[in-house]
């Protein structure tokens, strides 16, 4: 037996109804070499059929086969390598590892990726180990719940989630009010999801105004028209994003980010530049630029 050394990281999404022999003997080969073992949880926050099970259940299931031995924790995806190999190690740094610290994985889907400050080596079995179809008879408890959620997920149809998006102007259409995310360099227009609440798609608007940008009020909403989103949340899932942008002007108030947006900031329309939007919301701005052509 090697002697148990440092911490050992495993970095995986595991996204199935149970651990089967082979999980098992790949987190064996990591226990046997550390003092300490942690695993972290790929989470997106769109489920789709790549990533059907949300976290809290994929960390019961650890913790039904290992109790407490192996320490669970959560590694939301990020639009960037660089800035989620960051982010995973700014959480690594918080866990305050003991000695050594090697980081375990996919090749193509970490090892490949991650650009941060510890050593990552390749913990993978063959495709052809795993087999085509889990034997899924005399599922029990979380087991059924899980396989059920695959299941369901591989049925359902294709969806298409409807966002809002604002464009926000002052000083007579010369300025345009963006806001930035954290984990973002870029900006983009304020917005969101539609909620089932919502009486249609202005007030939504007004709601996701309101949520991201505090007590503001704002002229009446021009609506400019419809575009799909190439959010990086759905990258190879069959669903998308389709946005409803609208323009008004700031009537009253002093914007103050809130809720998930970290900065607010106004841009001279005349100086402004696509690349300085986040990919995804660089048509939108192709949209308002012909509108104060056309329009302003």
């Amino acid at each position: 037996m090697p002697e148990k050394s440092g911490t050992g990281i495993i970095i995986g999404r595991f996204q199935v109804f149970e651990l089967n022999e082979i999980h098992e003997k790949l987190i064996a080969a990591v226990v046997e070499h550390h003092e300490r073992v942690i695993i972290f949880l790929g989470s997106n926050p769109a489920p789709s059929l790549q990533n059907p099970i949300d976290l809290e259940l994929r960390v019961l299931m650890f913790h039904d086969r290992f109790g407490e031995d192996i320490q669970v924790e959560e590694m939301p995806d990020l639009p960037d390598d660089r800035i989620w190999s960051q982010e995973l190690d700014r959480r690594i740094l918080e866990l305050r590892p003991s000695g050594e610290v090697t980081l375990y994985g996919s090749e193509e889907d970490f090892v490949d990726r991650y650009t941060g400050r510890y050593a990552a080596k390749v913990l993978e079995a063959r495709e052809e180990d795993f087999p085509e179809n889990p034997h899924m008879d005399a599922l029990e408890n979380l087991r059924d719940f899980r396989a059920g959620i695959i299941y369901a997920n591989m049925q359902r149809f294709p969806t298409v989630y409807p966002t809002v998006d604002v464009a926000v102007f002052r000083n007579g259409w010369r300025e345009l009010m963006l806001a930035r995310k954290p984990n973002e360099t870029r900006f983009r227009l304020p917005g969101g999801f539609t909620d089932p609440s919502d009486e249609s798609y202005e007030d939504a608007a007004l709601r996701e105004l309101g949520e991201e940008c505090g007590e503001i009020t704002v002229d009446e909403l021009t609506y400019l028209g419809s575009c799909r989103i190439e959010d990086w949340r759905y990258r190879g899932s069959w669903d998308s994003i389709m946005t409803h942008l609208y323009v008004c002007e700031l009537a009253e108030g002093e914007p103050e980010p809130s809720d998930d947006i970290e900065e607010l900031h106004w841009f001279d329309v005349k100086k402004l530049q696509s690349d300085q939007f986040v990919q995804e919301h660089r048509p939108l701005w192709d949209m308002i630029k012909e509108y104060l052509e056309e329009e302003r």
